[in-house]
C-alpha cells in the first residue's frame, strides 16, 4: 500500500474537544499529529460522517496556556479513531502546529 501523507506525522497524545457543527461535542485525545492533520482515538457510537467538518480545540498543548482551535474535515473512520485533514489554515495555525511537533521530537 502507496504512502498518500504529504506531511510526516508524530506520535503525541493531547487531550482535545471535538466540536460538531450540528451541536454538541466529544473528548478525545489524539494519538498523532501533522502540519497537514490529525488522528484522534475515538471508539464509541455516533461518529462523524466523513467529510463532515469539525472544530477540534487542543485543551492542553505544550508551552501554550489555554485552548487553541482548529478547523478539520474527516477524512476517514477506522474501528479505533478519525482521521481528519486541517482546513482554512493559516500562518497562526501553522505555527501553533508547528511548535507541537518540536516539543514532540
Amino acid at each position: 500500500m502507496t504512502e498518500k501523507r504529504k506531511h510526516r506525522r508524530s506520535s503525541i497524545q493531547l487531550d482535545v474537544e471535538l466540536v460538531y457543527p450540528e451541536g454538541g461535542s466529544r473528548m478525545v485525545k489524539t494519538r498523532d499529529l501533522s502540519i497537514g492533520g490529525l488522528f484522534v482515538e475515538a471508539i464509541g457510537n455516533q461518529p462523524p460522517k466523513v467529510g463532515a467538518l469539525l472544530t477540534v480545540t487542543f485543551l492542553s498543548a505544550p508551552h501554550r496556556s489555554g485552548t487553541y482551535s482548529l478547523k478539520a474535515r474527516v477524512q476517514r473512520l477506522t474501528l479505533n479513531g478519525i482521521a481528519m485533514t486541517f482546513i482554512d489554515f493559516g500562518l497562526d495555525d501553522l505555527r501553533f502546529v508547528e511548535t507541537i511537533l518540536a516539543s514532540s521530537s
